[in-house]
């Protein structure tokens, strides 16, 4: 829903935005694996959850140094 809003708003770039849609959706996947028999420590479980750490470690930085879009918040 962040992501969705991000989007929308256009309050960061639209890039940053769809990476976020795209790690989402397969952290969620993720969080499903241990039902499966699928250990959290295992290499698929990190490999799908590093899409969305990198992009909210971007995410971050794009903030500190660029911060909102100032054209949409007004």
């Amino acid at each position: 829903m962040l992501y969705y809003l991000l989007y929308k708003s256009k309050l960061i770039p639209r890039w940053l935005s769809v990476w976020g849609f795209i790690g989402a959706p397969l952290m969620f996947t993720a969080g499903f694996l241990p039902l499966f028999g699928i250990d959290s420590d295992s290499a698929f479980y990190s490999f799908l959850c590093l899409p969305i750490a990198l992009q909210e470690m971007v995410l971050a930085v794009w903030l500190i140094v660029e911060g909102f879009n100032p054209a949409a918040i007004a």
